[in-house]
């Protein structure tokens, strides 16, 4: 797809569509995506389940008939809608384009009855950043990812994976001031869940969790997702030292399972930051989530 030539008067001018995506919309908006993150955008491998996916929303932005831009809405929680996915064709940047999408994709939320709408991006991404403050969308935490390709032979001991009720183990996650400080959500690296009885039930299920304990109490805790070649642990909550017999049962599944890669998010301000970075964890990106209220 060639960049149109159109001056910047003309492009101010024109009008900008919003519509519901179609299966012709795929061409264009792959074609937009190759220039991002250096040819490694995760929406072509997305667009065609987000496109066939009825309970959640995927939209373009039309001009004079082109197809230039795209953003995709869903349901995490009937009360908590996930924006994600805006892009933008770079020659119609400036045109409020991204601003009419969450417009629609927020006003889809409100008619579901959703109370909130949140999304994320990069504390790099000045223009998104600005862009989310002139549309009413407060940040609520920033979250600092660091990665570790270290993994570690040997298995190390105290830690496990509960099977059984997760009420106790809610009870004491709910509790705690990391579960405050990561309002109430979870990471799988780019979105942010609800963190709830019913996910934390789930997770337990599926063994997507880590306890620590001292004295047949709970002392340390993590949810675990695996998939991409990537472990994250998108939560992470207890005292230090336990923490650390968490990370490095982390380490050593992802020797085990022959993962590339570890990835932990924290809010910017834990103190578990500088711990890791000192077993040899990078700082990799801040992440800022953005949180708006829908009445």
């Amino acid at each position: 797809m060639q960049p149109a030539r159109h001056s910047t008067k003309k492009l101010k001018a024109a009008h900008v569509k919003i519509r519901k995506a179609a299966e012709a919309d795929k061409a264009p908006i792959l074609e937009i995506c190759k220039n991002i993150w250096n040819g490694h955008d995760y929406l072509p491998e997305v667009w065609d389940n987000w496109l066939a996916d009825t309970d959640g929303r995927l939209i373009v932005a039309t001009v004079n008939g082109r197809t230039v831009a795209v953003a995709h809405g869903g349901l995490q929680t009937p009360d908590v809608a996930w924006l994600e996915g805006v892009r933008v064709h770079e020659q119609y940047r400036g045109l409020g384009v991204a601003g009419k999408l969450n417009h629609a994709l927020v006003e889809w939320a409100r008619k579901r009855h959703a109370r909130v709408a949140r999304l994320c991006t990069g504390s790099s991404n000045q223009a998104s950043r600005r862009h989310l403050e002139r549309i009413g969308f407060p940040a609520v935490q920033t979250f600092q990812r660091l990665d570790s390709t270290r993994g570690l032979h040997t298995k190390p001991t105290g830690v496990q994976t509960p099977r059984r009720s997760a009420k106790r183990l809610w009870n004491w996650l709910s509790s705690r001031p990391e579960f405050i400080d990561n309002r109430a959500m979870y990471s799988d690296g780019w979105t942010w869940h609800p963190l709830t009885p019913q996910s934390l039930k789930k997770h337990v299920a599926y063994g997507r969790v880590l306890v620590a304990s001292r004295n047949r109490h709970t002392s340390a805790c993590c949810i675990l997702l695996d998939e991409d070649q990537i472990m994250t642990a998108g939560f992470v909550a207890g005292a230090r030292s336990d923490v650390g017999k968490l990370i490095r049962m982390l380490r050593y599944l992802t020797f085990r399972k022959g993962r590339g890669k570890l990835r932990i998010l924290l809010p910017l301000k834990s103190p578990m930051i500088r711990a890791l970075e000192h077993s040899g964890f990078e700082k990799t990106a801040k992440i800022i989530v953005y949180e708006k209220f829908l009445g």
